[in-house]
């Protein structure tokens, strides 16, 4: 199933539900309400999401696919879906095993097909064995949570190198843990871990060498004062980035490491959700945060890179690559309160040639095939006008532009 694409923006052009601007494109998905564009790729080419009833992925060639045998997290499923570096493997929930219960598991976009490789421990909460929350750009690591007996959750990593899974061990007896993000090389693991007075407590833990997980819990330096859950690391495994907590320090964003500790990121905002690989750059409220200048608004940010957010929308961003070139999360029109998932890409991009469908800078007959076997299906890339469908207004655009891409 594939999203429909909106018609139309004040003083914007749509192309095919893009937005282009001197450099750089804004990419709304679709008017459909709850879904989230999570996570794209190290060139955000693909962009992996979910809304109320799959998860699924878009690139600009085949907009947003759907991956129908997959779970949304809610309702009993935890997790949320991932990308590798290379765009090619997707983490999400499907059912597994008899009886079938959600786990997480891998899907081979190359293929087109579900690698249930990651699995469970066997046992379940509701409708859950495990869940996927976070992997490595490679995707030799998976972490999450995954139910023991008697609804007893743990963290987890799965290490594709040997399919094994290692728990992350409690501080406090019979109390739940969860990795919410992993580092490069698997070794550094960001979470929470419940107390006895509390819940989601931050938590990291790092592998020793016999291959286990020792986990530390984290404060401003006073044991009673703890910090929140750890919602994601640093790739390199130096820091761990976490929302901040009422009472402690004006309540802004945290990062914590071995060597400093605690440390308030003054001028942050919001929640934390995402780190690039050394921790120079946070994705975090809704905008960035540069180690050495502050906080920067996204829309800020985008006019750095020379483009104009339009003001009709208000942007939460979820999901980073290493740069911040590209920028995935949802929107929300002030009109009407309308909401699209959103790809916001701020590298420069050449000169505008909607009809090169095939991505070749060359209008041909391949671009001509991709438009007849969209015909009458409502926007994607084939939405040349802009209008929503794609039509007869749609090939004579294609065919005025037939030739080498300007």
């Amino acid at each position: 199933m594939t999203l429909r694409p909106l018609a139309a923006l004040a003083a914007a052009t749509i192309l095919g539900g893009a937005m282009h601007a001197q450099a750089g494109e804004l990419f709304l998905l679709g008017l459909v309400p709850y879904s989230y564009a999570e996570q794209p790729s190290a060139d955000g080419r693909v962009v992996v999401g979910h809304d109320g009833l799959s998860a699924w992925y878009w690139t600009r060639e085949t907009w947003v696919v759907r991956l129908d045998q997959s779970l949304p997290p809610g309702n009993g499923v935890g997790g949320r879906p991932n990308i590798t570096a290379d765009g090619r493997f997707i983490t999400c929930s499907t059912l597994q095993g008899t009886p079938p219960k959600a786990e997480a598991t891998l899907f081979d976009r190359e293929l087109g097909e579900y690698i249930p490789a990651i699995g469970s421990l066997g046992s379940n909460c509701d409708i859950e064995r495990s869940g996927p929350w976070d992997m490595t750009p490679s995707g030799g690591h998976v972490c999450g949570l995954v139910w023991n007996t008697g609804c007893n959750a743990s963290g987890f990593v799965w290490d594709a190198a040997t399919d094994t899974m290692r728990l992350l061990p409690s501080l406090y007896f019979y109390k739940p843990t969860r990795a919410n993000g992993v580092s490069v090389d698997g070794s550094f693991v960001g979470g929470w871990n419940d107390d006895y007075t509390g819940w989601r407590q931050g938590c990291v833990w790092r592998k020793n060498a016999k291959g286990n997980y020792v986990g530390t819990l984290l404060h401003t330096g006073v044991p009673t004062t703890k910090l929140r859950e750890v919602s994601c690391v640093s790739g390199n495994g130096q820091w761990a980035y976490g929302s901040g907590r009422a009472g402690i320090d004006g309540g802004v964003p945290y990062r914590w490491s071995d060597a400093t500790g605690y440390q308030p990121i003054v001028g942050g905002v919001g929640s934390v959700y995402a780190a690039n690989y050394d921790g120079s750059l946070v994705l975090m409220g809704s905008g960035v945060w540069v180690h050495g200048r502050g906080y920067i608004p996204l829309r800020n940010w985008a006019a750095e890179h020379g483009f104009d957010l339009t003001a009709d929308w208000n942007f939460q961003p979820f999901g980073m690559t290493d740069d911040a070139l590209t920028i995935t999360g949802y929107a929300i029109r002030n009109s009407d309160l309308a909401w699209s998932p959103f790809v916001l890409d701020l590298r420069p991009t050449p000169q505008p040639c909607p009809a090169d469908l095939d991505g070749n800078r060359d209008i041909g007959a391949p671009d001509l095939a991709v438009l007849l076997s969209a015909w009458d299906s409502f926007g994607g890339p084939a939405d040349l006008n802009g209008d929503g469908a794609v039509g007869a207004q749609d090939l004579a655009v294609l065919l005025s532009a037939w030739g080498a891409c300007p």
